[in-house]
């Protein structure tokens, strides 16, 4: 089984090799997950810096967008993107900006939602890794096992349908506030870009 919310290794991070549109796609839900996972390392920004030529589609948004990422992650104090991670994800009470699910699909209860996940988690392979200390719901996990039923998609229809499923339940319905909150956070600098 694989693991989610697991070790956070470098390996995840695009390189300017990753080819195809579901390596590109399983690299950026990596770059998600580094991320959105705790305070984003010099190592770590610098890989992204340099990793400006791993979308070459021409004149796309998509294209300028991580042009626009990979501009700023070089341009970037990692002292500043961790007190900035800090400010808008971290607090002893209520962070201004959640990365959990559940706090962001109204009508649902947290443990409705994490029981739900939980179980398609198993369903498909997936189990907590021991060593997590964030619920299954956090952004960064499941941009995790996205990046993973990428990865298989190559390999099965059935993968693939998978993939899209888990998209269409677990971060469909609310990554577009999430970031929306990252938007209007004051404070909020570098991860307005990602």
């Amino acid at each position: 089984m694989m693991t989610a919310t697991t070790e956070h290794a470098m390996g995840a991070i695009p390189e300017a090799a990753a080819t195809g549109e579901n390596g590109v796609r399983a690299a950026l839900y990596g770059v998600f997950a580094h991320l959105f996972a705790d305070r984003p390392s010099a190592e770590l920004l610098e890989r992204i810096a340099e990793a400006d030529q791993m979308i070459i589609a021409e004149d796309s948004v998509l294209a300028r967008e991580w042009q626009s990422l990979c501009a700023a992650a070089a341009a970037a104090s990692p002292a500043a993107v961790s007190d900035e991670y800090d400010a808008l994800f971290v607090s002893p009470s209520l962070p201004p900006v959640s990365l959990y699910a559940s706090s962001h699909m109204s009508g649902r209860l947290r443990g409705q939602v994490l029981a739900e996940l939980r179980e398609d988690l198993v369903r498909i392979g997936y189990v907590r890794a021991d060593d997590s200390n964030e619920y299954e719901d956090h952004f960064s996990a499941l941009c995790d096992v996205m990046r993973g039923l990428i990865g298989e998609a190559a390999m099965s229809e059935e993968a693939a349908e998978q993939q899209q499923v888990f998209f269409q339940h677990y971060l469909a319905p609310w990554h577009g506030r999430l970031f929306e909150k990252v938007d209007q956070a004051a404070g909020a600098d570098f991860y307005r870009k990602v």
